[in-house]
């Protein structure tokens, strides 16, 4: 039986810029869900038009590739810019699969989703990408962000907070002025 989810997302600009260099995507596809979080490099309008680029990229990727093939199309849909850090989460129905490069983290509570980040700057050059797939549970949550937020983020304390509540509480508690700021929270409900 697939897993139902419940998604919200908060993204902001750099205090005193109007264009946001960080984006994510959320797109469902009978029952694979991606999920993505993009940080392009510095801030402003470049850093929009990189972040624009790659999301244009993850709303015509096929979803029934993997991780792999995905983040290998954004690689080449950006390699003419200044590059991008991201973190994509593709779920199947029962597992989540989840790879990224550069500083965008993921963070969960409940099932634990070893994630780690693979070095480098997608765009332009990176080591051969980690992937690391988990069953998630009822009552799991996820959460991914940008360098935008602090990494020493907590989920403990958005325990009983919807998604949405969520994400207002974490911009809140963890996000700097100093760089554009992207969170987006995944709940797994009982279907």
């Amino acid at each position: 039986m697939a897993v139902r989810l419940a998604i919200a997302h908060r993204s902001r600009p750099k205090v005193g810029e109007l264009e946001n260099g960080d984006g994510v995507m959320v797109r469902q596809e009978r029952s694979r869900t991606l999920c993505a979080v993009v940080d392009a490099l510095g801030h402003g309008p470049v850093a929009a038009r990189v972040t624009s680029e790659a999301l244009r990229c993850l709303a015509q990727v096929d979803l029934n590739q993997d991780v792999e093939s995905i983040v290998a199309a954004m690689h080449l849909a950006l390699r003419s810019g200044r590059g991008a850090a991201v973190m994509v989460a593709l779920f199947d129905g029962q597992r989540v699969h989840c790879g990224g490069v550069g500083n965008v983290e993921l963070r969960t509570r409940g099932t634990r989703v070893p994630v780690i980040p693979t070095p480098g700057i997608l765009g332009q050059s990176h080591r051969a990408l980690r992937v690391t797939s988990a069953a998630l549970l009822p009552g799991d949550r996820m959460a991914v962000f940008s360098d935008g937020l602090s990494s020493r983020l907590e989920l403990d304390d958005t325990r009983n907070l919807s998604p949405d509540a969520a994400c207002d509480l974490l911009m809140e508690r963890y996000g700097r002025n100093t760089d554009d700021a992207t969170v987006l929270v995944v709940d797994v409900e009982t279907p």
